[in-house]
């Protein structure tokens, strides 16, 4: 099979970065037009591909991510130019780092060791960017931040590591106040996905909406959910036992079909019952973010809007392979938005989400 042009990544300054003078800006992704051969993906096609394109490339991978230019396109970078007719013969479109390797992953883990369970409150998140191979921290701007920089990134190699600026930190959204969605009488928040532990049928939301609390209810009327909710330990994710009536596999009237994982740069929509319908890219995973002083790790990040009330909400492809449940939401506008996986949640709660 003839080698399927592979993209290379050119150092250089992204657009929008900004970098407060101390760590490396992202490289550039370099787009020439989509090969003859290699066919435009969907969305949905270039997620099923990714598991395949992630073993086949083993270590040698440097990051996966959708691009949806050309029609739309798997790309997976890697630092092994022989590795390239592998990517292309997979249906991805192989991009070979011209720079020295570098190891966001460890640096990530040197950062977490060094703060432990509690994040400096300019730290408003960090985690992996796939499409330039690099940790990046989100500092809240303001007096201190450059400073506060250069005292989290001492000691990581500046190749792996980004610092970019946002205006806000990121907050819960649980809130008090009755409503659409559900509440327990002190708090409103937003179902999530239906799911069974085999016997009994649960509805998922977030960890941090059923923490202590007692019995559910949704709807003008307040009709009775259950009591005796679930809350996982460490993921944001609990779960609501569904004593009367029922829950459908649907996720704001959408038709939940699965629970495949999307890549970056995969459109995704949040059904909040505040917010409605928002929908955007999915920027990053595996990221850690800052809530009030408390690191919640295992997020991903997302470039949709949300609001008080949408706690636990689904998110959802436009296929309907859940993806996860609304964490919280920060930056400009509220309009970065982070949800729990929903694997890390049925996981760590023993459930199976329904499909319809």
């Amino acid at each position: 099979m003839p080698l399927r042009h592979p993209h290379r990544l050119l150092a250089g300054l992204a657009a929008a970065v900004v970098t407060l003078g101390i760590a490396s800006a992202a490289p550039a992704v370099a787009g020439p037009a989509l090969p003859d051969e290699l066919p435009a993906l969907t969305e949905d096609a270039a997620a099923a591909r990714v598991p395949a394109v992630t073993e086949a490339a083993g270590p040698a991978l440097a990051g996966v991510w959708f691009d949806p230019s050309g029609g739309g396109r798997l790309m997976a970078g890697t630092w092994d130019p022989a590795l390239a007719p592998v990517l292309s013969a997979l249906g991805a479109t192989p991009v070979v780092r011209d720079e020295p390797r570098r190891d966001p992953a460890a640096a990530a883990r040197a950062l977490t060791d060094r703060l432990g369970a509690r994040m400096p409150a300019g730290l408003a998140a960090y985690g992996t960017d796939p499409r330039s191979e690099q940790l990046v921290l989100d500092v809240v701007e303001g007096p201190g931040s450059a400073g506060l920089a250069r005292a989290l990134t001492t000691g990581l190699d500046p190749a792996a590591v980004r610092v970019e600026q946002v205006p806000a930190a990121a907050h819960r959204q649980a809130t008090v106040g009755g409503g659409d969605g559900i509440t327990d009488g002190s708090r409103r928040c937003t179902a999530g996905f239906a799911t069974t532990d085999g016997s009994a049928r649960w509805l998922l939301t977030a960890g941090h909406c059923t923490r202590g609390s007692g019995t559910w209810y949704t709807g003008a009327d307040e009709d009775t959910i259950g009591s005796g909710a679930r809350t996982a330990q460490g993921a944001d994710a609990g779960a609501i036992p569904v004593q009367e009536g029922d829950v459908s596999a649907t996720a704001g009237g959408t038709r939940v079909t699965g629970t495949r994982s999307a890549p970056v740069g995969t459109t995704v929509c949040l059904y909040g019952s505040t917010s409605g319908r928002s929908c955007g890219p999915v920027q990053r995973t595996g990221v850690t973010v800052n809530f009030d002083g408390q690191s919640q790790p295992g997020l991903t990040q997302v470039g949709a809007c949300a609001r008080e009330g949408d706690s636990g909400a689904p998110y959802v492809t436009a296929d309907g392979q859940a993806q996860g449940l609304h964490t919280g939401a920060g930056g400009a506008n509220q309009c970065t938005a982070y949800f729990t996986p929903v694997a890390t949640a049925t996981r760590d709660l023993g459930l199976t989400v329904l499909t319809g």
